[in-house]
């Protein structure tokens, strides 16, 4: 069947316009602008396709001749006299410690350029473990806002200035304050001896951002030892934890991480003794070790020290100690407080409790709970201690009193920032 309908493009084409009727002759219905390209004087050239055709091959041909043009070779030479232990393309790993986290690691390198950082699995501490801390590290060996030299009130200075104005600083000072956090390399504490021996009237000052001051006061009171003990979780059969984030943030999560996963293997050994322990972790906001924990209690931050003294109490009545005053137990917590107590007790020196709270109070009442269970010299090693963490909040506080009432003439900051990281 025939179509007879017929269309038009717009009503130009229905009437017939005459400006419709002479632009439809054309092959384009816009003519192609080439002439605004080669010349300044718009309208006076008309591009037909010949013209086109000419001047779109003389830009091939032009792209052509230039790249036959032989670029000049430059060559980036790493180094004037290579050393024999490094081979272009073929990464070398050298060892290392992150001096925050303490973690041993090994660096890739490229000709001489750190790339990568994995942990050291000759470690036997670590054990190859490394975390998300370490591995970022290595970015900031990059960082374009990195110090190239000393500056004074932001002006780029030399170390001779720096040099001068310190001597002449510190020569008139009687009260100096050397502020850091915790330091543990052998040859910077030489050199902060040093530096008071020659200054008598210096003091050097530590703090934490994240203080954990409690713990080592704790254990000052109850075992003459100013120190945050060596945990030994690899040796717990049943672990309870009040707000320890122990394989995330606290102290030394990946040191922390190796020994918690030795003995989380479901099933038994080839002598059929357990290997899975048990974990309850009492928090206050959901972290990553209460998210692996078996049991996950959550509870307010002012009811810890009430859990503390009911796991306390619950542990002291098997064991036939005294117990302490308690306002109460947690009432929605009471049976998963007293299936903590009986598992601890029947695990007697491989058990640990642990809590992240600095608060005196509550680390010496683990203290107690520990001892009553046998734990301290097996899980908890007072003598093996971690020196990762310090910080003196008592120093850092009558510091601040100092600079409050105008005591302290010159105060010399060392890798912190107090002002920004204290709370």
């Amino acid at each position: 069947m025939e179509n007879k309908n017929k269309y038009w493009k717009g009503l130009e084409e229905l009437n017939n316009d005459p400006k419709f009727i002479q632009n439809r002759k054309n092959e384009f219905a816009e003519g192609i602008p080439l002439e605004e390209v080669l010349t300044e004087k718009e309208g006076e050239l008309t591009a037909n396709r010949r013209d086109f055709l000419k001047y779109f091959g003389f830009g091939v041909s032009a792209v052509a001749l230039a790249a036959c043009n032989k670029a000049p070779i430059k060559n980036a030479i790493p180094y004037l006299v290579k050393p024999e232990t490094i081979s272009p393309g073929i990464p070398n790993w050298y060892a290392s410690t992150n001096p925050n986290t303490g973690v041993s690691l090994l660096v890739k390198t490229r000709e001489g350029r750190p790339v990568k950082i994995e942990g050291n699995p000759e470690s036997s501490i670590f054990k190859g473990g490394v975390g998300a801390i370490d591995h970022a590290s290595v970015l900031e060996l990059y960082d374009n806002e990195r110090l190239q030299g000393p500056k004074i009130d932001g002006k780029d200075s030399d170390w001779k200035t720096i040099d001068e104005k310190l001597t002449t600083a510190l020569s008139g000072a009687k009260n100096i304050r050397l502020v850091s956090g915790n330091i543990n390399s052998p040859s910077a504490k030489r050199a902060i001896t040093e530096f008071t021996t020659k200054y008598p009237q210096a003091k050097h000052v530590t703090y934490e951002p994240i203080s954990y001051n409690a713990i080592i006061e704790a254990n000052n009171q109850s075992f003459g030892k100013a120190v945050i003990p060596g945990y030994q979780f690899d040796k717990a059969n049943v672990i309870v934890g009040f707000n320890a984030d122990f394989l995330g943030t606290w102290i030394s999560p990946v040191e922390y991480t190796k020994q918690w996963v030795k003995n989380r293997k479901v099933g038994s050994t080839n002598n059929g003794a357990k290997t899975m322990s048990r974990h309850y972790q009492f928090e206050s906001n959901l972290s990553l070790t209460g998210s692996n924990a078996d049991i996950r209690i959550p509870i307010k931050p002012s009811a810890e020290t009430v859990a503390l003294i009911s796991l306390y109490n619950k542990v002291a009545t098997l064991a036939g100690a005294t117990k302490l005053s308690s306002p109460g137990d947690i009432e929605f917590a009471v049976n998963m407080v007293e299936n903590a107590a009986k598992e601890l007790w029947e695990n007697k020196g491989a058990s640990l409790v642990v809590c992240g709270t600095n608060n005196i109070t509550n680390q010496l009442i683990v203290n107690a709970i520990n001892s009553i269970l046998g734990n301290i010299g097996k899980t908890v090693d007072l003598d093996n201690y971690s020196n990762q963490k310090g910080g003196n909040d008592a120093a850092f506080e009558t510091f601040v009193a100092e600079l409050n009432s105008g005591a302290v003439d010159a105060v010399i900051f060392l890798n912190s920032n107090p002002a920004y990281n204290y709370y």
